[in-house]
């Protein structure tokens, strides 16, 4: 990017979350507006699909909402090739009817990805979306200071951040809220080296 002297270049980054929606997704929102900043959201259906205004609120704030599947199994290990597509196209269907058109992208749970299911996603029209940056903010132990620590060491321009707004179906409980706290924090520190919080498809085109 050309720029004029003494003008800053701004780079952009990624920034991505998995396991919503839930109560964390609504705060999270708050927090991407107060920054200006816009993200993936890769949504569980089972979770989304009692939610579907807070989906429409999701994209009519400017982020984009990705597939991560049904009901979060490990596609590789645990499905076969039926099963992948089940798991992706229903949460694609409910996406469609909630927002008016269906994701383009996708992300495996735990990156449990192989040529099989991305080829699966990509009969139903999805790519998958990988991470670089994977702060396991999902872990109970997990600090939100480790977060933004991680964060800031790892993170530059086309960097992909992957953190989690919601709990997986099968997991009985759990706190994200220590996310929701790094996020606020780390945002501005990303703003002052000139990265900017964009969605997966504006970065990986």
């Amino acid at each position: 990017m050309a720029c004029r002297p003494g003008q800053a270049v701004v780079s952009d980054v990624a920034l991505t979350f998995d396991d919503g929606p839930s109560i964390w997704t609504e705060r999270l929102l708050g927090v991407l507006r107060d920054h200006g900043a816009r993200a993936t959201f890769f949504v569980v259906g089972a979770s989304a699909a009692d939610q579907p205004e807070l989906l429409r609120r999701m994209r009519d704030e400017g982020h984009e909402l990705g597939n991560h599947t049904w009901s979060h199994p490990s596609l590789t290990r645990d499905c076969d090739d039926e099963q992948v597509r089940d798991e992706l196209a229903r949460t694609n269907d409910l996406l469609a009817e909630a927002l008016g058109s269906a994701p383009s992208r996708f992300r495996a749970p735990h990156f449990d990805v192989d040529d099989r299911v991305e080829s699966i996603g990509r009969e139903l029209g999805l790519r998958h979306t990988p991470a670089n940056v994977n702060p396991p903010d999902w872990h109970p132990n997990w600090a939100a200071k480790l977060t933004i620590a991680m964060v800031a060491n790892q993170t530059q321009a086309g960097s992909i951040l992957c953190l989690h707004d919601g709990i997986p179906p099968n997991d009985v409980d759990g706190d994200r809220q220590a996310t929701v706290d790094a996020v606020q924090a780390f945002l501005p520190r990303l703003a002052e080296r000139d990265l900017r919080c964009v969605t997966a498809t504006e970065l990986l085109g």
